[in-house]
Formats: C-alpha cells, structure tokens, sequence
C-alpha cells in the first residue's frame, strides 16, 4: 500500500471524507431543485402538489397521510415552502461538509428534505434511490471534526461500515446481474446501440458510436469485470478492496463522459471511499458491540432491518424496487412470518431506506433515440415544436455535457416514449409504487393543458416556445420522432447532429380541456386493480371490504351510489346494456366510446367508472377466497388482474347475475366458463379508452425489438400485451422501420434504405 498516501488510509480520514462527500451529492441534488420544482409540482405548474394532497387526506386520514406518503409538504405546500424546502437542504448540505457538532443535525435535514420531494417530483430513478438508501446509512456514522480536519471523531460501527460495502456491492452487482444474465461477451451491438439510446448521450458517444466492434466488445468485458467480479473483492480485507473501488471509478468516469445521468457517476465514486478503508472488517465486531448502548442497539436493530430488506430487494430491478412489494402474489403466501415481513417492508419502502439496484437488460436495443416532441398550430396545419432544454428535439440538437444536473423533465420524457409514463397498465410491474399515479391522464398531457394556457411557469421546462405566453397556440399535440445519428460526412456537409423521421403519432392534436385537472386526480376506487394493499390502506375502502363480504345486495347498491349524481337503476337498466361485449368486437370499440363521449359529460363517466369499480371490489372482496384457493369451489384464474378482469365479466352480465354471484359465490364457475380476459378488458377500455389506446402503439414497438419477450412477469397486465398490441390499428401513423438483431453479435440491421431517409 505504500503506492497511496498514508493519510488518505487513515480509517478516520476515509469516513469524514465520505460524510463530506455525502454532504456535497445532497448540495447538487437538493440545490439544481430551486429552477425545476415549480414548473412541474408548483401551484401553476404541469402536476401540482396540492390537489393530491388534498386526495390523500381524504383517503388516508390522521396518521395514515404520514405514515404512507412520508413528506414534509403536510405542513405546507405554497410555492414559498417548495423554495423554502431547497434553501433549507442547500444549507444544510454546506453544513455537512463543513463539519461540527451540528453536522450530524443537518445531514438528518438533508435526508428528510429530499425524501419530502419524492411524493411531487418521483425521486425513482437510481441515483436518486442511492442517495436516499445512502444518506439514510449515514446517520449512524460518528460525529466530523469541524473543518479544516476531515476526520471523524471516532470510527464508525463495525455493522454500519459493512453496511457500506453491502450497499456498493447491491448496487453494482444489481447493476450486472442483469445486464449479463443470457448475454453474450461478443455482443458489439449492445453498447454501440447505448451511444444512441442513452436519454441525454454527451459528445464522446455521438462520435464512439462509429468505431468498430472490438472496441465495444472491449467494453463490454471490462463492464463484466466490474460489474459481476470486482463486486466480490469488496469483502475482502485487503487491498483487493483497492483495486475494486478503482475498477468502479474507472467505469463511472467512463460512463460520465458519454452520459448524462445526474449525480449517479460521483455518488457512486463517493460511496467507493469507504472501500479505502482495508483495515476494518465485519470480523471486527464483538459481542457486546450489538447490545453496548442504547445507541448500539438501535443501531444493531436498523442495520438487521436494511440488510433484510436489501436481501428481499436484491432479486428484482430497480424499476421494480417501489412495486414489487405489491404485487397480489404476496396474498398467496400462507407463512405468516413472511407475510408480517413484507407487509412492514411494503411499508417501509415508502420512506426509501432500501431499494433494488439494476436497468439495463441483457440484450441490445435498435440504435434509434425515440422522442416525443410537443408541437402547437394556430390553424391546424403548420405546427411548431417546442424545444426541450437538453433531450434531442431537432436534427440540429447536440449532444452536450449536463450531469451532474439532472434535468428531471427531458429525462421523464424519454421514458414516456416507450409508454412508460405515469399513468399507464405497467403501473403494476414498472414505476413509483404511488397508486395515485394511475390516471386518466398523464404528465405529459397535464403539460400540453399548460401550453394551450400559455402558463409561463411551464415554459421554463422549454429552450425555445413557438408561441408567446400572451398568444399561446389553438391545438397542440405529441408527435413521435425516431433519430439516429448522421454520418460524419453528414455531419460535415450539413452541420446536422442527427437523422430525423417521424415515428408516429404520440398524443393526438387537442384544444383547452376544462376537465383535465380532474384527469389527473383519482381516488381508491380508481386505482390499478393490483394495487389491493392501497386501498386495503384506505378506511373507506376497508368499509366496502366490509360489505362485499357480508354479501348484502342492498347495502352494496346503497354504498355504491353514495355520492354519485347516476343512480343504481339507471346503471343497470340504462348504461350498462348498452356496454354488452355481446355480439361486440374491439374494432366498434372506438365507435362505442365516442358514442359515450357524446352522450355524457366527464363528470358523469367518471362517476360510472366510480360505480362499477365499487361493484367491482365488493365482488372481490366476497369471491377473494375462493380466487385463493382458501375455500371450495376454487376458482382457479391466472393472475389477480385477471381475478379483476373476470369481476368486470360478472358486472357486465347485469345485475341479476351480480346479486346471484354475490349471494352464491359457487356460481361463479358457470362464470368462468365463459369468460375471456379480452372480454373484461372490454369493458375496462370503455373507461380508459385512450389509455389502451396509447398502449397500443407503445407495445407494438416492443414486441418489434425484443420479439421473443417473456410472460414469466407476475403482474398480469403483461400477459394481455400480445392482444392489446394487435388492437387499434390506424388510429394515428405508425412508421416502425423493419429490423433484425443479429444473435452472433447483438448488431441491428435496420433494413430501411438509406435513400429513403428524410430530414423532416
């Protein structure tokens, strides 16, 4: 070791560093918030705070709103206390790094004020997750030194020094299990396509991209090296401790020169300093370390509950990190020590202290960057893009350096292109985990409402408006555009960074919708149907939990219409016959839909959806045993979407049939003979129409670049993708070059003409 400066070895000195380099990560994430929180959480901005908040109250009243949605915006959520939020953080991060007897103090601030922008902002992505599992862990670090000394006062426990490992080890061999599960080391294709499909890819990738494949393979390899073996030596006592925190470094400065992922690249070299820590050992720990103080032992207590639930994490993603936990699956397990187990953890994930780690998948997608971009017209025939601060828009766009800013509005719309939004069917499988997500409208949408209202909040989010504030446009809507870089004799001739065709249709062209705050809100009866344990949380939903199981036919109609301005006779009698998938097929369902539109307003679908959803889990609550085998006859239904879907089958047949299951649950096998999960999907799609509709299009690029994907995903919603991607057909342009993966390489060959590439 004599290769490295004594000092920098001292175990005191690694830790304060880490402390201060923890400080540092929170002043770039907390303080870049003060420009971007407003335009997408404040009062005037795409979602505001206030509305769901106002929701959650009623949902979960009293403890609940704190206990499930954790965030110092219960106590106010004005625009002043957004700003006053980032201030206080900032400050707080500074006094971290400086040190002192207030450090500790302030790092506890920092955590709670970051954690506080989860619920408006989505704090999902990994680094955001690794900051908040890491800052959490810093809490039991011992007291800093005030600077200029960067030593702690003492050293840290044994537990909590091991947990550091643990977490760098989580998340770089999460990382690499699976990016390397099924791959092949020959594939050149994957990281050459990752050039492109990088969400905000810095210059070096734009020009890397046309080297040969030996250099991506190269690359490759080295990834593995660090990824799925270097992990391992960070349990070592020795210096191969060195040699993995140098291997991680290397690969996050490589990856910070192509990209642009936030603070993930420095976090993770931050967090790679207590790997300079060769002497400590989790051997080091005595007996009565666990149970010394009353500080060991809470400290011993909170590092059994992380290490736990980094166990239960390690197997899934991090996309799935906040939905795993909810999925139906758990109600199957009869131990109940495990169920006692993850109904703490399902709620513990809510406060971030631990979460799965691993994106990228084993195989390489097409080098096409796919955008959504916003375009406005006064007269409906000339439209005008509004450009986005940093994510390609144009063929002019270059490439540039962000990180470590995250521009959390250009990253968010990347992901919207494939469908990944927030208020989408994967609710279940991908996302935030906040059943409030899943609405009738997205994000994007509540953005495009801004930009018809010339909102100037809004703007903010944009490099260059087409129209002023004071005249915004008449329509606005999504197209979907598909890049892929120029040619460096391209690039000379015509100063263009990128080849530019359309896609598709995104979002269809749209004027001023009164109804779309209301769009964006929702409520317990609303939710994904996999989301049970939600409004298992919700005192209003454990009342008709209540009722569906003492099977009381006019007490169920009696809570059901409680608050709804449609009566039960006429949803019986009047809309539902006009719902029957009888003698109906998905190709009327566009006809169907727009005949509803016409005849009612919003408020009164809404109010229907509202109904039939209450019917629906009254149902479930009455058929919930039987659909789990805990008593005869068992109804035996694939997945608990599917339960859901099969509920909807059963409403659909009327109210006859409705009461006669609720009453004699054994009837519902003649039920389910002939029921078909497109047949409850029908009815499903009568409420959500555009939804399914987006999904759609979203899903047949899907099956295009990963055609041989798997159904072996628990939540049920993927198994209905190869029939919900066969629906809706020409309802908006599609234009999917044809394409091949090569198996021996990963390599895409797009078989388009280069000829036919225009520049629109």
């Amino acid at each position: 070791m004599d290769f490295l400066p004594a000092a920098l070895l001292d175990p005191a000195t690694v830790w304060g560093l880490l402390l201060r380099g923890l400080g540092l990560i929170y002043f770039i994430a907390i303080v870049q918030l003060y420009h971007q929180v407003l335009p997408l959480a404040g009062s005037m901005g795409a979602s505001p705070i206030g509305p769901k908040l106002a929701q959650i109250r009623l949902d979960y009243p009293g403890w609940r709103k704190w206990l499930y949605f954790p965030t110092l915006l219960w106590l106010d959520h004005s625009d002043r206390f957004l700003k006053g939020l980032v201030v206080l953080g900032s400050v707080s991060a500074l006094v971290v790094m400086y040190g002192g007897p207030f450090a500790g103090l302030a790092l506890l601030v920092c955590w709670l004020v970051y954690l506080s922008f989860d619920l408006p902002l989505s704090l999902s992505y990994p680094w955001d997750s690794v900051l908040l599992e890491a800052g959490f862990l810093a809490l039991f670090l011992p007291e800093l030194h005030h600077f200029p000394d960067v030593s702690v006062t003492v050293l840290p426990h044994p537990l909590v020094a091991w947990g550091f490992r643990l977490l760098m080890f989580r998340l770089i061999f999460g990382f690499g299990k699976f990016k390397f599960w099924k791959s092949n080391l020959r594939d050149t294709g994957y990281f050459r396509a990752f050039m492109v499909n990088i969400p905000l890819p810095a210059y070096p990738a734009w020009y890397l991209y046309r080297l040969p494949g030996w250099f991506f393979q190269a690359i490759l390899t080295f990834s593995f090296v660090v990824e799925v073996i270097a992990p391992f030596f960070i349990f070592s006592s020795s210096e191969l401790r060195l040699v993995a925190a140098l291997l991680i470094s290397l690969l996050m400065v490589g990856i910070q020169g192509i990209s642009n992922f936030g603070f993930f690249n420095i976090l993770t070299i931050v967090l790679c300093l207590p790997l300079l820590d060769v002497q400590s050992s989790i051997f080091d720990l005595q007996a009565q370390d666990l149970y010394a103080t009353p500080g060991h032992v809470l400290t011993s207590v909170v590092m059994l509950v992380l290490v736990t639930g980094g166990f239960l994490n390690f197997f899934f993603n991090t996309w799935c990190t906040f939905t795993w936990m909810h999925w139906p699956t758990a109600l199957f397990i009869k131990s109940r020590f495990m169920a006692g187990l993850l109904s703490f953890y399902r709620v513990l994930v809510r406060f971030r202290v631990t979460h799965s780690y691993g994106v990228f998948p084993s195989y390489s997608s097409p080098p096409i960057k796919l955008v959504p971009v916003i375009e406005g017209s006064r007269d409906g025939v000339t439209w005008e893009p509004y450009e986005y601060q940093y994510i390609t828009t144009s063929e002019s766009t270059p490439p540039r350096f962000v990180a470590p800013y995250h521009p959390r509005w250009d990253h968010a719309i990347f992901y919207d292109a494939f469908g990944t939004n927030d208020a989408n069917y994967m609710w279940g499988v991908v996302g935030t985990g906040n059943p409030y997500d899943f609405t009738h409208a997205s994000s994007l949408e509540g953005v495009l409402q801004k930009v018809l209202e010339g909102n100037r909040e809004v703007y903010k989010i944009f490099r260059k408006v087409p129209f002023p504030a004071s005249e915004p446009p008449q329509s606005v809507r999504v197209m979907l555009y598909r890049f892929q870089p120029t040619t460096p004799a391209e690039r000379r001739s015509t100063g263009q960074w990128w080849v530019k065709q359309v896609a598709g249709l995104h979002l269809s062209p749209r004027s001023l919708d009164t109804d779309m705050q209301k769009k964006r809100s929702t409520q317990p009866e609303l939710f994904h149907f996999d989301a049970v344990y939600w409004r298992r949380w919700s005192p209003r939903m454990q009342e008709l939990d209540r009722i569906g199981r003492a099977a009381l036919p006019e007490l169920v109609q009696a809570t059901a219409e409680e608050g709804l301005s449609l009566s039960a006779d006429y949803f019986w009698n009047k809309f539902l016959p006009g719902l029957r998938s009888d003698g109906r097929s998905w190709e009327e369902l566009p006809e169907v839909v727009e005949q509803l539109k016409e005849e009612y307003s919003f408020d009164q679908l809404r109010n229907l959806e509202i109904f039939w959803n209450q019917l629906v889990l009254m149902l479930a609550a009455r058929l919930e045993l039987y659909y789990l085998g805990q008593q005869e006859p068992q109804l035996k239904i694939e997945t608990y979407f599917h339960f859901g879907l099969f509920l909807n089958h059963v409403v659909g047949k009327g109210r006859e049939t409705y009461e006669q299951v609720l009453l004699h649950p054994e009837v519902a096998l003649d039920h389910l003979a002939d029921f078909t999960p497109q047949d409850g999907f029908y009815f499903n799609a009568i409420f959500r129409f555009d939804t399914q509709v987006f999904h759609a299009r979203k899903l047949r690029w899907l099956r295009q670049v990963q055609p041989d994907y798997t159904e072996e995903v628990i939540p049920g919603f993927v198994r209905l993708i190869p029939f919900l991607s066969e629906q809706f057909r020409g309802m908006g342009e599609e234009n999917w070059p044809r394409m091949h993966r090569q198996p021996d390489n990963g390599e895409w060959v797009i078989e388009e003409p280069i000829d036919q590439r225009t520049y629109v």
